[in-house]
């Protein structure tokens, strides 16, 4: 509890701030050993909720998306994905590559970010995704699907698509 109390206070006072803390102090998380974001506090009524609005067309023109479906985090499928993406996240951010998580039971997120579950239905509907079913889709800075697997697929089976496009040729170009 004590150290939960110091890292509020250096949260609060932006002393010792790192990149695995947000600053955001209604609602504090700490990245955990599987490299999610987990709240510190262990009363789940003190952490407010608070997801964040999804909106595919507002990456348009900013960021190409990977949209990985799932039942719920214990699917294989989805374990077996995420471990394949665990070590790319350079490459990830060298492509303007997001990750989006869109599970049916559990939080769905953008980069990390908890999506709001209105949108989550959203996005399932666009690509007619049902909620049993494990799919990954890439889609392009111009906002349309690129790519759809129904198993997991190696990072740089995507990334060999991506640097294929034209859009990213010139990217590579600058």
């Amino acid at each position: 509890m004590l150290t939960r109390c110091l890292m509020a206070l250096l949260l609060l006072t932006n002393v010792g701030c790192s990149s695995l803390y947000r600053a955001d102090v209604s609602s504090l998380y700490i990245q955990n050993k599987s490299n999610r974001f987990a709240p510190i506090a262990s009363n789940p009524k003190t952490v407010k909720n608070k997801n964040m609005a999804f909106d595919l067309k507002s990456y348009q023109w900013k960021n190409r998306l990977l949209l990985v479906f799932a039942p719920d985090e214990n699917n294989p499928a989805y374990q077996k994905q995420m471990q394949l993406f665990q070590t790319q996240q350079a490459d990830f951010s060298e492509r303007d590559l997001l990750l989006v998580e869109i599970l049916t039971e559990g939080t769905s997120r953008a980069s990390g970010k908890a999506i709001d579950e209105a949108d989550v239905t959203k996005v399932r509907s666009r690509f007619q995704v049902s909620p049993e079913d494990f799919r990954v889709i890439l889609v392009g800075k111009d906002g349309t699907q690129k790519r759809s697997d129904s198993k997991p697929v190696e990072a740089k089976v995507i990334f060999n698509e991506i640097d294929a496009m034209p859009m990213r040729q010139q990217e590579m170009q600058k």
